[in-house]
């Protein structure tokens, strides 16, 4: 019962984009070209700026 919990949990954190950090500290573990370490606040700003930079209409 408790691995379905846990399942569950991880498929909504994915979803909600929640464990984006967490997979962006995995990331960057594992990537050959080291670039300095955003902290969780300036990554989320970062993934925001990126986000609603531009134009997002179709008209």
């Amino acid at each position: 019962m408790l691995k379905v919990i846990k399942s569950i949990y991880e498929f909504m954190r994915r979803i909600s984009g929640d464990d984006l950090y967490d997979l962006y500290l995995m990331n960057h573990k594992q990537c050959s070209k080291k670039h300095k370490l955003m902290s969780k606040q300036k990554f989320y700003q970062a993934t925001l700026d990126k986000k609603w930079s531009g134009i997002k209409r179709c008209c």
